[in-house]
């Protein structure tokens, strides 16, 4: 549960920084966009958040809800 959350909270506070940046979050004079990009990887080889919600509840409740 906590590295699906780690993953959203992250992208959430970089997509935050490129909106207060604005122009300048996407120019190579900050690092936003990098960050961005590289969460965005992190986000799919980690998987989903669906995928993950899946998993957990299917420990919690012991029913595969993805057969």
């Amino acid at each position: 549960m906590l590295k699906m959350n780690n993953v959203w909270v992250a992208m959430e506070v970089a997509r935050k920084a490129r909106d207060i940046l604005g122009a300048n979050g996407i120019v190579e004079d900050y690092c936003v966009m990098r960050h961005m990009n590289n969460l965005e990887s992190v986000y799919t080889y980690e998987g989903t958040h669906d995928i993950q919600r899946l998993i957990i509840g299917e420990r919690i409740t012991g029913i595969a809800a993805y057969v």
